[in-house]
């Protein structure tokens, strides 16, 4: 019995199910080989993502159906990365009207990677993807803390690795967080496939890129958290900021106002001057006619 894939005409092999099913049953899947079928009905590409935690050997078998016209043979051969792999050409005979390639690989970290079975005659493909498992929970902005307080940075994944480590990248180089020689500094929690470093007493020095590693038996896998400490008045400088290009403005205001004011104080003293002296001269032309 296959189990089909809704609206498409691939169709993965129940085995390759069942093995994958006992694999996360038992969270570390030692895979060594992957059946993949499929219908030429469409020219698709179908990929395969396989979880490599130690170095091993794997078959990888493809079985095309359903050609027209049934030819006795086809032929059919492996890339690599999009390389064609040498001397992996070979003729598939036709069986049952099916076409079956296999071939058998030995996997190593270098030899990670993209893993496609081709046919001459058709252009569907199946592409295996060997990998160590990838640590997805990635941040796509950096944790904000402040001095003083602390921060946990946490890494998880669904395979179990062997162990795990932290380091703090410095510039090209990355440094092993010491947990012993830095107990007032640090603390790491580990827990099966999760991980959680705490950094305590923050201060702007501990702002960077922290590295967790999962430790497989191939090669590790790696992902990073940014984090970025900041001072509590950090917050209040935008607030700050506005405050002092007021008071700058204000008095800028103040200024103008006193350059460009009129002599008022003048002009009334004038005026008052020239009053007093029309008054005096009448008080004495009274006083002559008197």
């Amino acid at each position: 019995m296959d189990l089909f894939l809704t609206n498409s005409s691939f169709a993965l092999h129940k085995t390759l199910i069942e093995r994958l099913e006992l694999c996360g049953l038992l969270e570390v899947c030692f895979a060594d080989w992957a059946t993949i079928s499929w219908n030429t009905g469409q020219n698709q590409v179908i990929i395969e993502e396989l979880a490599i935690l130690t170095p091993q050997y794997i078959e990888l078998l493809c079985n095309l159906i359903d050609i027209p016209n049934n030819p006795p043979y086809i032929t059919g051969y492996w890339t690599k990365d999009g390389q064609e792999i040498e001397n992996s050409e070979e003729t598939v005979n036709r069986n049952n009207e099916q076409y079956i390639i296999k071939r058998t690989f030995s996997i190593q970290a270098r030899d990670l990677g993209n893993y496609s079975c081709m046919f001459r005659e058709n252009e569907a493909q199946v592409t295996f993807v060997l990998v160590v498992p990838v640590i997805k929970d990635k941040r796509d902005k950096p944790v904000v803390s402040y001095t003083g307080d602390s921060v946990v940075l946490e890494c998880k994944l669904k395979h179990t690795p062997n162990t795990w480590n932290w380091y703090k990248a410095n510039n090209t180089e990355k440094g092993l967080i010491n947990v012993t020689a830095n107990p007032l500094n640090y603390k790491i929690f580990i827990n099966g496939n999760e991980t959680k470093l705490t950094v305590l007493n923050l201060t702007e020095e501990d702002s960077g890129k922290y590295i967790c590693s999962a430790e497989f038996d191939i090669k590790p896998s790696e992902s990073y958290v940014e984090l970025k400490v900041l001072s509590y008045t950090e917050p209040l400088k935008p607030f700050i900021a506005i405050v002092v290009e007021v008071i700058v403005l204000v008095t800028l205001i103040l200024l103008w106002e006193k350059c460009n004011k009129p002599d008022g104080a003048n002009v009334f003293s004038s005026t008052r001057d020239e009053s007093n002296g029309v008054q005096n001269n009448t008080a004495r032309q009274r006083k002559l006619e008197h």
